[in-house]
């Protein structure tokens, strides 16, 4: 009997915005490594990110409609293909998400960021794709997990 070979399951990863942003903006001082990271792991990878974040990605993206509408359709196109799942936060996560915000004041934790960490405490992922490197290695979920920025061997930073 021959067998299929077996096709790895993606990577899930939770998604900020910048490499997101990076992405659909030539002029982006990481688009490079963004367009190398997406086309080499891309197809590979199961992104979880939320209404904030994408919403920040458009307020970066403000400068086209074009840019913005390409961003958008890309993400329809990944949640068609179940590899592109977006999360909502509801009212009763606002007091939560105030706390790690005040708690982390002193970064200071944007609301993309919080959501990102309630991302992480409800899906239980803590692989990341991001810029903000050093914020993240700050953060930590409810369990006192750190995160793992799966993008950051792209850059030779901290």
């Amino acid at each position: 009997m021959v067998t299929a070979p077996s096709v790895p399951s993606p990577q899930t990863v939770l998604a900020d915005s910048g490499p997101l942003a990076a992405l659909f903006n030539r002029r982006d001082k990481h688009h490079s490594a963004a367009l190398d990271f997406f086309q080499a792991r891309g197809p590979r990878l199961k992104l979880l990110t939320t209404w904030e974040v994408v919403s920040e990605v458009a307020y970066f993206l403000d400068f086209s409609a074009a840019a913005q509408g390409d961003f958008l359709e890309w993400l329809h196109a990944g949640a068609s293909q179940g590899l592109v799942s977006l999360h909502a936060l509801d009212v009763a996560d606002l007091p939560g998400l105030s706390k790690m915000m005040r708690k982390y004041a002193d970064r200071p934790m944007d609301l993309a960021d919080a959501s990102l960490v309630w991302l992480a405490n409800q899906a239980g992922v803590t692989d990341i794709i991001t810029i903000d490197r050093a914020d993240f290695a700050v953060y930590r979920t409810n369990k006192r997990k750190t995160f793992r920025n799966v993008f950051g061997g792209a850059f030779g930073r901290g």
